[in-house]
């Protein structure tokens, strides 16, 4: 029996049983590439200690991740805000990767961010983050993810609370210095 295969036979109804919350009528079908991404990412979250999530941002390109992370998702074998986290990073990197290309962005911006005044500088930056995450929210809803974008528009902390529970999942909680930045931006309690 092939990888592939074995995969998909891992994937029957009857495998995942009632509760997995998977359409029987719907077979899942992978490609060597998706099978590729999804047994890296499993292997990397099941075992933190050969590199884990880092080892899989380095090794999958970001559209990979997003693939393995919304087959996982249909798994429904880890908690939604551990989804939540695997979702947003490769949508993140998709954003910035096109933020850091958006020459006409960059430019609008550019002379802005060289003032000394620093009111004006402080508008500048707060009027490129409002352009910015129009734009990782238009990233996020083209790749198929219309909830997640509602989300880190609409309600910014929520969706950093949920990141920081979903990065926790597979990190633990923050120590030192990084915890007391999350306490004094309300990300944690």
């Amino acid at each position: 029996m092939s990888s592939r295969t074995a995969l998909q036979a891992f994937l029957t109804p009857s495998a995942l049983g009632a509760s997995s919350g998977v359409d029987p009528m719907h077979a899942t079908t992978v490609s060597d590439r998706d099978l590729k991404a999804i047994t890296l990412f499993l292997a990397s979250t099941a075992t933190p200690e050969r590199g884990g999530l880092p080892y899989l941002d380095a090794v999958l390109p970001a559209e990979d991740r997003l693939a393995a992370t919304r087959m996982v998702r249909d798994l429904g074998i880890l908690p939604p805000d551990a989804i939540l986290y695997l979702l947003a990073q490769p949508l993140l990197d998709l954003a910035s990767d096109h933020l850091m290309r958006d020459r006409d962005l960059t430019a609008r911006y550019e002379e802005r961010f060289e003032v000394d005044d620093s009111e004006e500088w402080t508008a500048a930056m707060a009027e490129y983050n409002r352009e910015a995450d129009a734009i990782t929210a238009a990233i996020f809803r083209a790749q198929g993810e219309p909830g997640l974008a509602l989300l880190y528009l609409r309600d910014r902390r929520a969706f950093d609370r949920r990141m920081e529970r979903g990065r926790q999942h597979f990190y633990g909680p923050p120590t030192g210095a990084h915890a007391a930045y999350l306490r004094a931006k309300g990300i944690i309690d």
